[in-house]
């Protein structure tokens, strides 16, 4: 990691001496590995690594932003020669420049130096499990549209011309199998995975085969049901989908150009008491986990939503000097992309009630387990996504259905939940427990 602190400190020196006003290097390495399966025979077999370095200058309050994966003396400097002849092109904006350092950064394990160890023969093998798994839990599932295995790890290092410099490694793992099972002429395909931080958390291949075999067959036979009006519980995985769109209407540059339904709402309350809502960059080994934002802003625990209200709009450093607010550290990139809006570890806090007392509240609904396309529009809150999953009947799971439509208004939606499920875990970057709503239109034939 010293290395990287005197190639960005020449950077940054370099460029000062040419005539930049500030100055921030992003550099960024990474290894992925890819294995994948179908019907038990190898099908993808990758191994790559990456490097690159995102510059971005500014120079009387104008950007100049560019990359490169050439570390080479003589490249760099030809490259930040260009870079600042690129700010010379562009608009000059008084929003421009640099968040103030903070040295105050938090520790959250993000890196298991295992993975990277994991042999070939295991993930192949790890695969073949799934897909054998999967097989043998009924007759019905006679296709697979595969098995993979992914895992890789970076290092991010950060600095800047006021003195800011970090680094920090992260890793990830992810299994997932998608069976396909067929009875009557008809067939469906189920999905099931596992993604963690580190190795030994991991679920076995076995149990996310049967859980991706148990939701494909419990499908078999779907039927279309009528149009009507009725209670919608979302299972953790279409719940996660849901609350995920709030993460684009809680933009602050969206919330700037009031291009979204959320505008002029902060502390309103605009959902039902029972939904809390957060967004977590320093949960310890968070799947979305940074110890920094893509500016070097420490990251917070912060609530969205407070037993209902709208508690902030996420910002990075431009669009909260335009705001005349603090950022709330949420700067995303890339090496190869200038800083941009995005959440952490996102998520609708646990409630009080299991998921069989949701479903055993309802008298006649759906259970969602799956979702199709993306039908949330932003600026006005229209809802209206394609589904299939379970029909509820006196408080039971009864037959499967699927051709159907959801609709309404996500500011409706909000304040119509009625129940929150106590199952949260999190799968990924936007989590959420099961959770009812007490109507929705459930189109169908």
């Amino acid at each position: 990691m010293s290395d990287y602190k005197t190639l960005a400190d020449n950077i940054i020196k370099y460029a000062l001496k040419k005539g930049a006003d500030e100055v921030e290097v992003y550099i960024e390495m990474g290894r992925e590995s890819e294995v994948g399966t179908r019907l038990e025979n190898l099908e993808r077999l990758k191994e790559a690594t990456s490097q690159g370095l995102g510059l971005r200058i500014f120079k009387n309050k104008k950007l100049g932003f560019a990359h490169t994966s050439d570390f080479s003396e003589n490249n760099l400097k030809d490259f930040i020669d260009k870079t600042i002849e690129l700010s010379d092109e562009t608009t000059r904006d008084k929003f421009n420049g640099l968040p103030e350092p903070s040295f105050d950064i938090p520790a959250l394990d993000l890196f298991d130096p295992k993975i990277s160890r994991i042999k070939t023969s295991w993930k192949i093998d790890t695969c073949k499990r799934m897909e054998k798994t999967m097989f043998g839990y009924d007759k019905h599932i006679n296709n697979s549209e595969g098995a993979c295995f992914w895992d890789g790890d970076s290092l991010i290092h950060i600095a800047n011309s006021k003195g800011f410099h970090h680094s920090y490694k992260s890793s990830y793992c992810y299994m997932y199998c998608v069976p396909v099972a067929e009875k009557g002429g008809k067939m469906q395909s189920g999905f099931w995975f596992s993604f963690k931080r580190f190795f030994d958390e991991l679920d076995s291949p076995e149990t996310v085969a049967t859980i991706a075999a148990e939701r494909v067959i419990r499908m078999l036979g779907a039927t279309t049901p009528k149009t009507k009006l009725v209670p919608v519980v979302f299972d953790p995985l279409t719940a996660s989908s849901l609350i995920g769109i709030l993460l684009s209407a809680i933009n602050g540059d969206a919330i700037f150009k009031r291009a979204t339904f959320l505008v002029d709402k902060l502390n309103q309350k605009i959902a039902s008491p029972c939904l809390n809502i957060n967004d977590d960059g320093k949960l310890t080994r968070g799947l979305a986990s940074a110890p920094i934002d893509g500016e070097g802003v420490p990251t917070t625990n912060k609530e969205v939503i407070s037993e209902g209200v709208l508690r902030t709009y996420l910002y990075d450093t431009y669009t909260a000097k335009k705001a005349g607010v603090k950022s709330t550290a949420n700067a995303q990139r890339s090496y190869a992309t200038i800083p941009e809006i995005g959440g952490f570890n996102f998520y609708l806090q646990a409630g009080d009630y299991s998921p069989e007392e949701i479903i055993g509240s309802v008298k006649d609904g759906l259970y969602v387990t799956n979702l199709m396309g993306y039908g949330a529009n932003i600026v006005t809150g229209d809802y209206s996504r394609g589904a299939s999953g379970i029909w509820i009947e006196n408080g039971n799971l009864t037959r499967p259905v699927e051709g159907l439509t959801i609709a309404s208004n996500m500011l409706e939606m909000l304040k119509n939940v009625e129940m929150v499920g106590n199952d949260l875990k999190m799968m990924g970057p936007v989590s959420s427990p099961t959770l009812k709503i007490s109507q929705m239109i459930v189109a169908g034939n």
